[in-house]
Order: structure tokens, then sequence, then C-alpha cells
């Protein structure tokens, strides 16, 4: 059946796959070493202040990372990635984002922007459009915390 293999290739293969079979049966087995599951951060659901979400970036390990939306507070811990420090989102963790989400900005400058429902009313229909968007898009994938007291 396996005339045209050479009689040694034939040996060296048998010696290789008893060497490794020999090898898999008389080594010792891994220890298995479970993970460590990360502890979920711990906090209260409340109503909390520009100023002590600020404490809520995710620099702090054992701190959730909260982004303010239109009075709503969200903890987007979950997309420590995305939102936590060196994340595409960061500028917006601890601070309200409502502006920066309408226009689309990056901005510093527009963080933190104070704003009220007449102010909202001076956007265009596209950046109401989009702060609309983004309302949903943290109301479905995000637990709300709170809002955000005066």
């Amino acid at each position: 059946m396996f005339d045209f293999i050479p009689e040694e290739a034939v040996w060296a293969i048998l010696i290789i796959v008893i060497i490794y079979l020999l090898k898999v049966i008389l080594s010792p087995a891994k220890e298995y070493v479970p993970t460590k599951v990360a502890q979920k951060p711990v906090y209260e659901k409340r109503d909390y202040s520009l100023e002590e979400i600020k404490d809520f970036k995710g620099i702090d390990e054992t701190k959730p990372i909260f982004i303010a939306i239109k009075g709503k507070i969200y903890d987007v811990t979950g997309k420590k990635t995305t939102y936590g420090p060196g994340g595409p989102y960061h500028l917006f963790a601890g601070n309200d984002a409502t502006v920066c989400l309408a226009k689309s900005s990056f901005e510093e400058s527009d963080i933190n922007q104070p704003w009220t429902n007449q102010s909202l009313e001076d956007l265009t229909p596209d950046q109401k459009d989009s702060l609309k968007n983004w309302i949903d898009f943290f109301s479905e994938r995000y637990t709300l915390v709170g809002s955000v007291k005066e």
C-alpha cells in the first residue's frame, strides 16, 4: 500500500509518533489555575452632582465609570476599554457629555457645558437627532444610576 514511501521514512515517522505519545502520556498534567474574576465596582444608585461624578472616570479601579447625558447618569464600567483611560471616549467619563454627543464633538470645551431644554432647542435638527440616538443607545445598553442634581 505504501510501497512508494522508502522504508526508512516509515520507520522515522513511526519513531516520532511513539516519542510524541510517550511524551504526552508521561508528562505531568498541567495544574488548572482558575482566573481571577474582577470585582465589579460597587456604588450607590442615587442622584449625583457633576462635581461628584468627576470621581468616576475609571482611573480608580475600585470605582465605576459614569457618564451624564441630559440629566441622567449611566454606569458604563462594562465598556472600560471604550470609556476608561486611553479609550476613544475617555473624555466623556466622569462628565456631562450632552453637548459633545449632540454636536459629535470631542472638544474639551464642550464637556460639562451647561444646557437647558431651551438651549437644546437651539440645536440643529441633525444635532437633536444625534442626541436622541445617543440617549436611546445609552438607555438600552447601560444601567441608569440616577440623575444629575444641582
